[in-house]
This record gives structure tokens, C-alpha cells and sequence, in this order.
């Protein structure tokens, strides 16, 4: 039997399976990356209060089978300068679901007033599901080239240190510093795929217009070995700490808008649409959609303890 049986595979699942090592090696881009910093770096956990984060992006809109990404994530409130939250994403393309499970401590040490530096830990382990079934071929042979393709279990070990001020913050950081095997030999295959370590340094600085108005532009970049370096950047415009309006760019030529809006009850909303501004032949120029949900808890508490206060009254 020849091991090398052509299999037949429809354009967009070859470039989809091509690009599946680079998609899941290094996690999506995030539109609302400011909420969402602890998933690269722990040492942003819970910084911004208690909080309950639901986000969910679409990629290329439209294709099938196309990358899409889910986050919950749960921060508490600090105990003794300690900060721990619970984070589930689930991140799927093609023939690969990949669901993470992680548990992030980060502890707060105060060198000035309203200045401190976080240290951190990431600690859990993901599940990649593969589907090799997803796969069109022409022939109903097995392929013995596909055996090593199977579902794994891979730990999670991520560090971070961030320096956080009143008007700015800073942080480097890696989700997972342990260098995984990916799939299993097989007999005489014996796959070198890895998951990757990448390292994410980012930035930030709260300009205050006036009492109402505040100007807060974030960057990131993220490294990872053997693809290129990433670059990222936007600017939000916060009014009277409700709206949100915001929009950035990154050096993959992706553009993006979104906005947002807070309830006085702490419930936050937004969403965000990214496109394509490069003019390459081939290159997918379908737009991305992102859905931001976050309750603030720590605005729950705030209005439950002013209830309880005209209850005395």
C-alpha cells in the first residue's frame, strides 16, 4: 500500500490546514484587547476589579469552518493583594477545537501611592480536539499519513510581571512558557510540531482631557518563534467613564472600530469590526466581528451596599 495515497482536499481546507499551526500557535488578535490582557499576561488579572468577561470574536465572516474564538473569564475581587481569576476559551478552526482551562494568581506589591508592580502565575492545561473526519478526500481508504493527527491533552504554565500606575501601565508575559509536543509518533512518523512559546509585551497611558473625557492608547507586540513578530495598537476615547469609542491597526494590515457602553448598573456592552486594508492578491479580505460582554461586580457591590445604606436610613 502506498503511505503517499493522494488525498483530495477543496482550496479553502488546504489553506485552511496550512495555516491551522500558525492560527493555533499564536492565539486570535482581540479587538477589546485592554479588557482582555490577562490572557496573554496573568499579571493583568483582576486590575480593573471584579468583573465577569464574555468575548467572542468571529474571523472572515462568512467562510465556513472559518477561525472563531470564545472567552469567559471571571476575575475576583482582591484578598490580601492577591488576585485570582478563572479563564475558559475556546478557540476552533477547520479540523482543530481547542478548549483551555486556566487559573490565573496574581499578586499586587505597592511601591507608591497608586503605583504598584504585579507578579503572576498562569497554571491549567487545554484539550485539542481533531477531527480529521472534516477532511474531503476521493478515496475511502484510510490514510496512514493522518494517523498521527489525534486529540491531545497539553499542561499550561504561563509567568507575568506588569507595572501599573494611575495614567499608564506596562507588562511582559507569556500564557504557556512549556514548549508541548503537539501530536504523537506514529510508527515511522514522527511529527515536530510544537505549541509554541510566545512572550507579549503591552502598554498603555491614560491622557485625562478633562473631568469627562480620557484618552487611553494601548500597544502590544508578541513574539513567537519562527513566524513574524506582531505589532498592534489603538486609541479609545472614554466619556464620563460610560462610552466608549475606539479604533486601531496592526502591522498583519488588519484595521479596526468598536465601541462600547456602561450601565449604571456596571453591565458592559460592545462590539467591534475589523477589515483588511492590504491590497495582496491573496490574502482573505473578509471582515471579523467581535462581541464584548462584561458585568463589573465591584458596581454591583458599590449599588448593594448604597441600598443597604438607605434601608438604615
Amino acid at each position: 500500500m502506498n503511505l503517499f495515497k493522494t488525498i483530495h482536499l477543496n482550496p479553502l481546507a488546504v489553506f485552511l490546514l496550512f495555516n491551522t499551526l500558525l492560527l493555533q500557535s499564536q492565539q486570535s488578535s482581540i479587538i477589546f484587547s485592554k479588557a482582555n490582557l490577562n490572557i496573554f499576561n496573568p499579571a493583568f488579572t483582576g486590575v480593573e476589579g471584579a468583573s465577569l468577561i464574555l468575548n467572542s470574536r468571529l474571523q472572515w465572516s462568512g467562510i465556513n469552518q472559518a477561525p472563531s474564538t470564545n472567552y469567559l473569564m471571571y476575575q475576583m475581587a482582591p484578598r490580601k493583594n492577591v488576585h485570582l481569576g478563572i479563564s475558559v476559551i475556546n478557540d476552533r478552526v477547520f479540523i482543530e477545537n481547542k478548549t483551555h482551562l486556566t487559573l490565573d494568581y496574581n499578586y499586587k506589591l505597592k511601591i507608591g501611592k497608586e503605583k504598584s508592580i504585579f507578579l503572576a502565575l498562569k497554571a491549567g492545561a487545554f484539550n485539542n480536539n481533531i477531527d480529521i473526519d472534516k477532511i474531503t478526500r476521493i478515496f475511502n481508504e484510510a490514510n496512514p499519513l493522518l494517523r498521527p493527527l489525534q486529540s491531545y491533552l497539553n499542561p499550561i504554565l504561563g509567568v507575568g510581571v506588569s507595572y501599573i500606575s494611575s495614567n499608564l501601565f506596562f507588562g511582559i508575559g507569556t500564557p504557556n512558557i512549556l514548549n508541548s509536543k503537539r501530536f504523537q509518533n506514529f510508527y515511522d512518523f514522527a511529527p515536530t510540531a510544537r505549541e509554541l512559546t510566545q512572550f507579549q509585551i503591552s502598554g498603555g497611558i491614560n491622557f485625562f482631557i478633562n473631568k469627562k473625557l480620557t484618552l487611553n492608547p494601548l500597544f502590544i507586540y508578541r513574539s513567537i518563534s519562527y513566524l513574524p513578530d506582531f505589532f498592534s495598537a489603538n486609541v479609545r476615547f472614554l466619556y464620563n467613564d460610560k462610552l466608549t469609542f475606539g479604533f486601531g491597526g496592526s502591522n498583519n494590515d488588519n484595521r479596526s472600530i468598536f465601541f462600547s457602553t456602561k450601565s449604571k448598573g456596571g453591565l458592559e456592552l460592545g462590539y467591534g469590526y475589523e477589515f483588511i486594508s492590504s491590497n495582496e492578491e491573496y490574502i482573505i479580505r473578509k471582515p471579523s466581528h467581535e462581541i464584548f460582554i462584561r458585568l463589573h461586580l465591584g458596581k454591583m457591590e458599590e449599588i448593594e451596599d448604597e441600598l443597604e445604606l438607605n434601608k438604615d436610613e
